[in-house]
């Protein structure tokens, strides 16, 4: 039962606020409705059964994929956090959801403010091979996904007039990508 039983039910509920990212469409309506509608013990035999359907290995006492997960949103709530007017935690921001599902980027391009936003490009190149836009629109540090080849994900329709035309044919250098043409250079991407 993990830890679930020394949990109060406010841990419950954080446990599972997240679980979002993960949860396949017929689980979906439990998480959202998840601190409305379930007494303690049902949370705790909910997310018990979440994670033994995640485990990648049955056989041991820990479950490395929920521990993959609750050391990511903890990574995103230390380095994603936003402390602005409507202050969240860091899993709840663009950069955190994306950490949280896919882990840490395989590589990461950072450019800081100049002749346009400061932005990050996050490349995942085990697996599938995935790259995230985000550009820190406020100057405030918090950044939003403005473009991806993610189909689970949205993508801003304005994102190139916004980082200026200098920045998008940087960020295409770096994932492959003329997002003039819309053509994908011999990187695979």
């Amino acid at each position: 039962n993990w830890r679930w039983a020394a949990m109060s039910d406010a841990e419950l509920d954080s446990a599972a606020a997240p679980l979002m990212y993960l949860a396949k469409s017929d689980e979906r309506s439990m998480v959202k409705n998840f601190s409305k509608t379930l007494s303690p013990a049902a949370k705790r035999k909910f997310l018990t059964e979440f994670w033994q359907k995640r485990d990648p290995d049955p056989n041991t006492q820990q479950n490395a994929a929920r521990e993959r997960f609750y050391d990511a949103i903890e990574f995103a709530n230390r380095s994603f956090s936003e402390s602005t007017r409507h202050s969240q935690p860091g899993w709840k921001t663009d950069r955190g959801r994306i950490y949280a599902k896919n882990g840490a980027p395989d590589d990461v391009l950072r450019r800081p403010a100049g002749s346009t936003l400061p932005y990050e490009v996050w490349r995942y190149t085990r697996g599938k091979n995935r790259y995230y836009i985000f550009a820190d629109r406020t100057g405030n540090g918090g950044y939003n996904l403005l473009q991806t080849n993610d189909l689970t994900e949205s993508s801003f329709p304005g994102w190139r007039e916004i980082l200026k035309e200098d920045a998008v044919q940087d960020i295409g250098r770096y994932v492959g990508v003329d997002f003039y043409s819309g053509s994908n250079a011999s990187s695979g991407m």
